[in-house]
């Protein structure tokens, strides 16, 4: 049965961003999902800048396996942003909503992932 869907596949025009109608998939399209991740922040924070840009491209590395596009927003310009904070948003919900972070402190690769499959799996 493998081996008939994977001719399915090969053969009906199917692609990991379409459907070509083969029974394989059902005939579903494949919708992209985007997460948007937003670091708002301004003066003197716990977070390093470079460190936040290098889990960034890493946890978007992991999440395009998987066809979710991450984009990431580095924002330090917005005047809502009070100074010496700092604060994540995954697709405009804060990150404290969505996954336990310290009170003192920078927050994790590992909590921003676990933010990130929060908001996957709450649809958000």
């Amino acid at each position: 049965m493998e081996e008939k869907f994977m001719d399915c596949y090969n053969n009906s025009n199917c692609s990991p961003d379409k459907c070509g109608g083969c029974p394989g998939c059902g005939g579903e399209a494949i919708e992209k999902i985007t997460i948007k991740v937003e670091w708002k922040h301004k003066g003197q924070t716990p977070e390093d800048a470079d460190g936040i840009n290098e889990i960034m491209t890493e946890l978007s590395g992991e999440l395009m396996v998987s066809g979710v596009e991450l984009v990431y927003i580095n924002n330090s310009f917005g005047e809502d942003i009070p100074n010496n904070t700092s604060a994540f948003f995954i697709n405009g919900h804060a990150l404290s909503g969505l996954a336990e972070i310290p009170t003192s402190g920078p927050v994790s690769q590992e909590q921003l992932r676990k933010g990130i499959f929060q908001a996957l799996l709450k649809n958000l």
